[in-house]
C-alpha cells in the first residue's frame, strides 16, 4: 500500500512540477504541421543575450499551467533570431542577414517587427494570426495565447 501511495505521489508531483513546453526545431515542427495541419503554431523568438527572453523562459514558460496549455493547443517552436545557419520551414529556406544580425525567418514571421522576446501565433500554413512582443507574466501570456 505504501508503494502505491509513493507511486501516486511521484506521478502527481511530476505532473505539477515537471511539466515543460515541448519545444521543437523548425524541421521537427514542419513534420508536426504536416501530421496536424489544423493545429496552430506558437513560435518563441529569442536571442542568447536578451534578459527578458531569459526571464520569459524562467518565469512564464516554466509555469505548469502555461506548459500544459501550450503543449495541448500548439505546435511549439523555439527559435534563436540570430542563428547564422540557413533554416527551412514549410519548404522555404531562410538565411542569416549579416547587416541586420538576424536570420530572415525571424524577420519574416514578425513582419519586420523585431523585438525580443517575440511570440508569434500562426496557422499551419505559416500565416501569422497574432504577434506578442516582450516579456509577459503567466496570466498575461495565457490571455494572449488563448484560443
Amino acid at each position: 500500500m505504501k508503494s502505491i501511495l509513493a507511486l501516486v505521489a511521484f506521478v502527481f508531483s511530476s505532473f505539477l512540477f515537471g511539466q515543460e513546453i515541448k519545444w521543437l526545431t523548425l524541421d521537427e515542427a514542419t513534420k508536426e504541421i504536416k501530421a496536424h495541419p489544423t493545429k496552430p503554431v506558437l513560435v518563441n523568438i529569442y536571442t542568447t543575450w536578451c534578459g527578458f527572453c531569459k526571464r520569459l523562459d524562467k518565469e512564464t514558460f516554466a509555469d505548469a499551467k502555461v506548459a500544459d496549455y501550450v503543449n495541448k493547443n500548439y505546435i511549439a517552436i523555439k527559435f534563436d533570431a540570430e542563428t547564422k545557419e540557413m533554416v527551412k520551414f514549410n519548404g522555404i529556406n531562410y538565411t542569416y542577414i549579416a547587416a541586420a544580425k538576424v536570420n530572415y525567418f525571424a524577420y519574416a514571421i514578425t513582419n519586420g517587427q523585431l523585438s525580443y522576446p517575440a511570440t508569434v501565433l500562426m496557422d499551419g500554413n505559416g500565416e501569422m494570426s497574432k504577434l506578442v512582443l516582450g516579456f509577459r507574466s503567466v496570466n498575461d501570456f495565457m490571455t494572449d495565447i488563448k484560443i
